[in-house]
């Protein structure tokens, strides 16, 4: 009688995706290294298209992200526990994510 394989085999991660954001950040958090924290916690990329910030006023940064669903996911709720405004990019406006 043959022996069946019991290794467990993992679901393997949902393919990359890109989303297009525009993340609005309030004055309280320019000095903080937000974006590479999001890249380097949940493994992310970030392509930056366009960035304005001025310490004294806040700013954004228009960015195409890529990753997992998972990772898109938890970079946008790290970014918005620290009072970050996200959006998405569509084709016609900005719309909050």
């Amino acid at each position: 009688m043959p022996v069946k394989d019991t290794l467990v085999t993992s679901t393997p991660p949902s393919d990359p995706q890109s989303v297009r954001l525009n993340l609005t950040f309030p004055q309280e958090r320019t000095d903080q290294p937000l974006l590479a924290q999001a890249i380097k916690n949940f493994g992310v990329s970030a392509d930056i298209r366009r960035a304005q910030i001025e310490p004294d006023t806040g700013g954004y940064i228009m960015l195409e992200l890529t990753g997992t669903e998972k990772q898109i996911d938890d970079s946008i709720a790290f970014w918005k526990s620290f009072g970050v405004g996200v959006g998405f990019i569509g084709a016609e406006e900005v719309q909050a994510y």
